[in-house]
């Protein structure tokens, strides 16, 4: 566990990847404090993410996830589940990368749009939304923010959590 020992350990990826489940788990695992990016910045506006989305726009939510990673880098030990956008910003992008060691959970795009097809709690995964050209335009940027990827299709939060906890415990 020394590759993480003080470091943070960032999960990012795509809407629906399951980054706050195995984020929970992987916290339990590891006796660390978790945090959930997008539940934190719903605390501080007392809104939904919808909300914040058609009452202020997506330029202002990004604003709160940037002062959100500016505060996250100076703490340590933690496991932060990402919103889908977070790395979106390379300013959050390269404190993640600097200040902890960022996992990259993907799936396949039907899978992705199976898990999602009865969220609405979702501003971007919406029937006006070119859902496949998100996918396609997110991709390079989760490639460059992070040090290691984990496909989540076909497999239990679990499995996932336990092949992320592999992945860190291997690289000690």
């Amino acid at each position: 566990m020394k590759r993480i020992s003080g470091k943070n350990l960032v999960l990012i990826g795509f809407m629906g990847t399951g980054k706050t489940e195995v984020g929970r788990l992987l916290a339990q695992r590891l006796n660390r404090c978790f945090v959930d990016t997008d539940q934190v910045i719903v605390r501080q506006e007392g809104k939904t993410i919808a909300e914040i989305f058609r009452e202020r726009g997506e330029k202002y939510f990004r604003q709160l996830e940037q002062a959100l990673a500016e505060e996250l880098k100076n703490q340590q030990n933690l496991v932060i589940a990402t919103g889908g956008g977070f790395v979106l910003n390379e300013v959050n992008s390269a404190a993640l990368r600097q200040s902890a060691f960022v996992v990259w959970l993907t799936a396949d795009l039907a899978v992705l749009r199976e898990r999602l097809k009865d969220d609405d709690s979702r501003p971007l995964f919406n029937k006006e939304t070119d859902f496949a050209a998100l996918y396609s335009n997110r991709l390079p940027i989760y490639r460059r923010a992070s040090h290691v990827r984990v496909d989540t299709a076909e497999k239990t939060p679990l499995d996932v959590a336990e092949e992320i906890f592999c992945i860190i415990d291997r690289n000690a």
